[in-house]
């Protein structure tokens, strides 16, 4: 049986370009960890990985990532009948996509030097992307709910939106702590990137016609 696309074409288009930001930044996070030695799993942060040789290579990551992110954005916007949750979820994923942009253009800090400016906007920043995304990820899981070609896809979408709010939930936990923080973000990061890919797979997917 011959197959369609679900969407046309300017979504997928803007879905396979959110696919390329997260495959982009996964690569980097790869190459990174194999490339440099000595990378604590579970006390450093991800963003450290900009201070080690090579750290353009995740800052390159990160920037394709934003605009991947930014991408996906428009295609979810064309994949959703008009409402005001389409409106706010569109708004707080595109917040979001700028937080990662941002957060890729100001590095932080190197451990163990004083706080600086740039360090302060990219705590600021990353964190703000963080929150505005998992709120996001439950918005849209809402919308999906209302929209018929999205209903089926919901219970799917509620899963990671929970399971990473409960991830973000120790992350924070682990920095009161200090324990893990390092572990506890990239948990959460896998889960957030886990939903975007999930996401795009959808923008771009076939399916027989009725």
């Amino acid at each position: 049986m011959r197959k369609a696309h679900v969407f046309i074409w300017p979504v997928r288009r803007y879905g396979l370009l959110g696919l390329l930001g997260v495959v982009a930044f996964v690569i980097s996070l790869v190459v990174m960890h194999m490339m440099v030695a000595g990378i604590d799993w579970r006390g450093d942060y991800v963003s450290n990985l900009a201070n080690e040789p090579f750290g353009w290579v995740f800052i390159v990551g990160a920037f394709v990532h934003g605009w991947g992110n930014l991408a996906l954005t428009l295609g979810l916007r064309g994949a959703l009948h008009s409402s005001r949750l389409r409106t706010w979820a569109v708004l707080l994923f595109g917040l979001a996509a700028v937080g990662i942009l941002l957060a890729a253009l100001f590095p932080i800090d190197p451990p163990g030097q004083p706080p600086s400016v740039v360090g302060r906007v990219h705590r600021a920043v990353s964190s703000a992307a963080f929150m505005l995304e998992l709120a996001a990820l439950f918005v849209f899981s809402v919308a999906f709910g209302r929209h018929l070609l999205w209903r089926r896809q919901q219970a799917v979408s509620l899963v990671l939106s929970v399971s990473a709010a409960v991830a973000m939930t120790v992350f924070v936990i682990a920095i009161q702590v200090d324990i893990a923080p390092g572990l506890a973000e990239r948990v959460t990061l896998a889960l957030l990137l886990a939903w975007e890919l999930w996401v795009c797979l959808q923008l771009i997917r076939r399916s027989p016609p009725h």
